[in-house]
């Protein structure tokens, strides 16, 4: 997996496997590789999305902290 890859991208490339997956004619082996490809994916977008939930409570906390500097003014 390409690791500049943006979430948008691993999120469509995701959303392609899972489509290809539901493919019946699909061998074993086909699947097995899929679902490999689908959980690579999957951990990719959850640590994405793990980071920038990081930065937007790191941005609540500081307009917080600027909220409780103009109160106390």
């Amino acid at each position: 997996m390409d690791k500049k890859m943006t979430f948008e991208e691993a999120n469509e490339k995701l959303e392609q496997t899972v489509k290809s997956m539901e493919d019946k004619s699909l061998t074993l082996q086909q699947s097995v590789d899929l679902y490999a490809e689908a959980c690579e994916l999957l951990a990719y977008c959850m640590k994405e999305l793990d980071s920038y939930k990081g930065q937007i409570e790191n941005i609540n906390e500081r307009i917080k902290q600027i909220n409780s500097e103009e109160e106390q003014a």
